[in-house]
């Protein structure tokens, strides 16, 4: 299986892929995303990686075998303010991590995060976030990931 940077031709798996993750986020909470958001979604995210892999602020890999694409991952950098543990000002928000159902345990995802901070060491950025799921946690922590428990969010309708 070779890892490989993420092009533009695949924007459109990539985007499936970013959709089947929350899918599956959402069936194991015993939620549904309907169908016409779950589109929705899609084509936000063909929409924000279209421009933005060019424009060099998203990365994305994939994981092919035989021309196939089996599992994703990428990360959009982000400016965020300098903190006493890194005054850079760059972030790497690491998303869109998936596997096909058929090649899960079979340490893609890894591979994909391993590319990732590979990318971020070469390019100087000390810090990632991400949001991760309850089947990731353990993949992120081997890595290196903590939990960060003063993070909050809001939703602003």
């Amino acid at each position: 299986m070779n890892v490989r940077d993420a092009t533009l031709d695949d924007v459109q798996i990539l985007a499936k892929h970013h959709k089947k993750m929350f899918q599956e986020i959402w069936e194991q909470k015993g939620l549904r995303i309907e169908i016409n958001r779950a589109q929705e979604l899609e084509f936000a995210y063909i929409d924000k990686i279209s421009k933005q892999i060019p424009e060099g602020v998203c990365k994305a890999w994939v994981i092919e075998n035989d021309d196939e694409i089996l599992a994703s991952g990428a990360i959009t950098i982000v400016s965020f303010v300098p903190v006493p543990s890194d005054l850079g000002h760059n972030i790497a928000y690491l998303h869109s991590m998936y596997t096909k159902k058929t090649h899960r345990q079979k340490k893609c995802a890894q591979k994909i995060v391993d590319r990732a901070i590979q990318y971020c060491q070469e390019n100087g950025i000390s810090r990632m976030l991400l949001n991760a799921s309850d089947a990731g946690k353990p993949i992120y922590e081997k890595a290196g990931f903590v939990s960060s428990p003063e993070t909050m969010r809001l939703f602003i309708k």
